[in-house]
Order: C-alpha cells, then sequence, then structure tokens
C-alpha cells in the first residue's frame, strides 16, 4: 500500500503513481488517500489498481489509524510506503495496530525553510523506536529530519529518479513554442510546480524585468497554478513586463512544454528533490537554481548550470550568460542530461525502493557531488571560469 496526501497533481504524487506503475508486475498494490483522492487518481484505478480516500477532517484524529489499520487487514497488506509525515504518524499507528504491516517512509521535502519542530522534536525520538525504513530524498533533508530527532542510525538517502527519455528535438521545440505562444526566435526562461510562496517566483519575475532592459526578446513561461497566481500576474503587470511573461496554468504534458525553454529556473526558498529540475536537466536545459534543500545534489554549479543565491541581480547575471552563449548553453544541458541518465533514473529509484519493501538494509548509493560527462568537464569548465 501506498499512502499519500491524496493523488492530486504535484511532484511526490507522480513518483508514487511511477513506483505503482513500475512494480505492477512483481507488486500487487493499492494506494489510500488520507484527504481526497485527486485528479490523478484515475491514472491508478483505470489500470484496475484501488485507491481509497479516506476523507480526513482537520486536527489529529486517532480513529484514523484505527480505520486504516482496517484497510490493511481487508486488503492484506504487508507493507506501507507512507510519503510526507502526516501520512507517516497514521500509517505507522495503523500498521502497529493491523500487526504484521512493515513500514516505509519517505519524506520528500517541507514547507517552508523554517528550523526543526519542537514537537517533532519530542515524538519522533518514540516513533523511530518502532519497526520501518525511514529516507530522505536528499542528504540536506536527511540532515532535517535527524535535527527533527530521528537518529542518525535510522535516516538513509533515496534520491528521487525519472525516466530520462528522449532528447527533445527541433519539431518538438516548434510544437512547443506555439503551444505557448512563445516567437521562434525569444530567448525563453521556463518554471513550472504549483504556484505556491515557497516556490520564490517573484524573484525570477524581478529578474527577468532586469534582463529584458537588455534583451527585448527574452521570455519567462510559468507552468502551474496556485494561490500565487494572481499575485505574481498583478506583480508582473506592476513591473511592465506582463507582455513578456505567460503564465500557463495547470498543464498535464510539462515535459513536453520543456522543449520550448532555453534555461530552467528554480528559485525556490526550499527544495527536497525536484523532480522539475530532474526533467528539465533530462531535456538538455542548464539549470539556474537556489542553492537550497536538495538543489547542490542535483545541479553542479558552473558544470550543469549555476546555483546562485536569492538576489535578482545574480539571477540575471547567470541568464544574461546563457542568453548570451548557445555553445555554453549545451554543453551544461548535455552534461545535466548525462548526469540524470547516470545517477537519477526511474529504475534505480524503483529497484531501491523494492529492495526496502523486502526488507533489505542494502546501504543507499548516492551520487557524487560533480561528476559531469567526462568529455564535457574541461569545456565547461573553460566555458564558464571568466564568468562571475
Amino acid at each position: 500500500m501506498q499512502l499519500v496526501l491524496s493523488l492530486s497533481p504535484g511532484g511526490t504524487e507522480r513518483l508514487v503513481i511511477e513506483i505503482v506503475k513500475s512494480l505492477s508486475d512483481r507488486v500487487d498494490s493499492s494506494v489510500c488517500c488520507l484527504d481526497e483522492p485527486g485528479a490523478w487518481a484515475s491514472q491508478l484505478t483505470d489500470r484496475g489498481i484501488p485507491v481509497t480516500s479516506l476523507s480526513r477532517t482537520p486536527g489529529f484524529q486517532p480513529k484514523l489509524a484505527v480505520r486504516l489499520a482496517r484497510l490493511m487487514r481487508s486488503q492484506g497488506i504487508d507493507v506501507v510506503h507512507c510519503h510526507h509525515y502526516s501520512p507517516y504518524v497514521y500509517g505507522l499507528l495503523a500498521a502497529v495496530i493491523a500487526r504484521g504491516v512493515q513500514l516505509v517512509f519517505t519524506e520528500h521535502g517541507k514547507l517552508s525553510n523554517a528550523g526543526p519542530s519542537s514537537k517533532r522534536r519530542l515524538v519522533n525520538p518514540v516513533l523511530s523506536r518502532l519497526p520501518g525504513r525511514l529516507f530522505a530524498v536528499s542528504a540536506d533533508l536527511r540532515h532535517h529530519m535527524i535535527a527533527e530527532g530521528f537518529p542518525a542510525r535510522c535516516v538513509d538517502v533515496l534520491y528521487n529518479g525519472i525516466d530520462p527519455g528522449e532528447r527533445p528535438t527541433a519539431a518538438q521545440r516548434h510544437a512547443a513554442r506555439q503551444s505557448l505562444g512563445v516567437p521562434e526566435d525569444a530567448f525563453v526562461i521556463g518554471a513550472a510546480g504549483r504556484l505556491d510562496p515557497v516556490k520564490n517566483l517573484r524573484l525570477l519575475l524581478q529578474a527577468h524585468t532586469l534582463l529584458r532592459a537588455k534583451m527585448p526578446h527574452a521570455r519567462t513561461v510559468i507552468v502551474g497554478d496556485g494561490a500565487e497566481r494572481e499575485p505574481l500576474e498583478t506583480l508582473a503587470r506592476e513591473l511592465g513586463i506582463a507582455d513578456s511573461v505567460v503564465f500557463a496554468g495547470y498543464r498535464p504534458n510539462v515535459r513536453a512544454l520543456m522543449a520550448a525553454f532555453d534555461v530552467y529556473v528554480n528559485c525556490s526558498t526550499y527544495e527536497g528533490a525536484s523532480l522539475t529540475i530532474l526533467e528539465a536537466m533530462a531535456a538538455a536545459l542548464p539549470v539556474v537554481a537556489t542553492p537550497v534543500g536538495g538543489n547542490p545534489e542535483l545541479v553542479i554549479d558552473r558544470e550543469t548550470g549555476w546555483l546562485v543565491h536569492g538576489r535578482a541581480v545574480a539571477m540575471t547575471e547567470a541568464l544574461t550568460a546563457l542568453a548570451l552563449d548557445a555553445k555554453l548553453r549545451r554543453l551544461m544541458g548535455d552534461a545535466g542530461r548525462w548526469r540524470v541518465a547516470k545517477h537519477f533514473s526511474i529504475q534505480r529509484m524503483v529497484e531501491q525502493y523494492a529492495s526496502a519493501y523486502l526488507g533489505s538494509r542494502k546501504p543507499m548509493a548516492t551520487p557524487p557531488a560533480s561528476e559531469p560527462a567526462p568529455a564535457e568537464r574541461m569545456s565547461v569548465s573553460d566555458a564558464t571560469r571568466s564568468i562571475v
């Protein structure tokens, strides 16, 4: 059983669906949502995979753990894989009640860059005494879990993975730009994800304003929806850049739209291990990102992109360097795509979770801090040496 908050569109939800699909020939799976089923539930129910919703109401509800335990018994569950903290707490209690259910917990991130929760520091040492495998999707997030009371010996790192897919073609680039209404000759900056304050997309709009003063042909495309969309659209109008910023809204085909981009930007104040960064790298895009959370574990500064602190001027400098140098964009994009294929494949991630389900204590492999494609290492380093 995969235990999640819901199957509403999001990075964690996408991973859960990929895990279930990838293991369908080896494991009988089901999904339980603490809240609503979500728009993506049909991707599994259409394949005959059960999706159950417990319709949780606000506040901690011990009876919910009892209902979950009954569901586990009725479905003959051997392993429950909990994604995020609330599912972990309820899943752990339910596993104890149901007896004989093995628990796996993956923490995918946190809602802000706030410090450790004092409440969790009290509770987690107790919870961690119960059997289970605990994972963080980045080394940075593992440190945060330890700071919140989980013993270091109990938490492993298991990085997210994606299917690298095929490199986008010129025809796909043309089609994606047409779909977004972006000129063929524009320099296009892309970002994707839920429009939430933690994504800090105001920084991207400020950087775009500075870049556009130098390069009128620059465009920014923001794919996704959420509470921040209206404030961001208002800010774009106030900055005088509304005509060069595309708010594309929620799109189910984000990966296909990346073919329209020249560079991908992530300016979050916190990230676990961003799937959209990995997808951008797989699309052979250089990535400009803030050095927060797991971002530095994915993006190698000056090799697969730039890590820039949260200042509009610094981000604009990196974007300007990439806008002026198509060869540099290609070299960084090639190195990023190679890195994803070698270290962040969906096959690696799924096999490691399959081992966890079987109770293996095999250590999790972690990618090296810096290892671009050997043939490109010197080329990229030389190209970036003179850029501040």
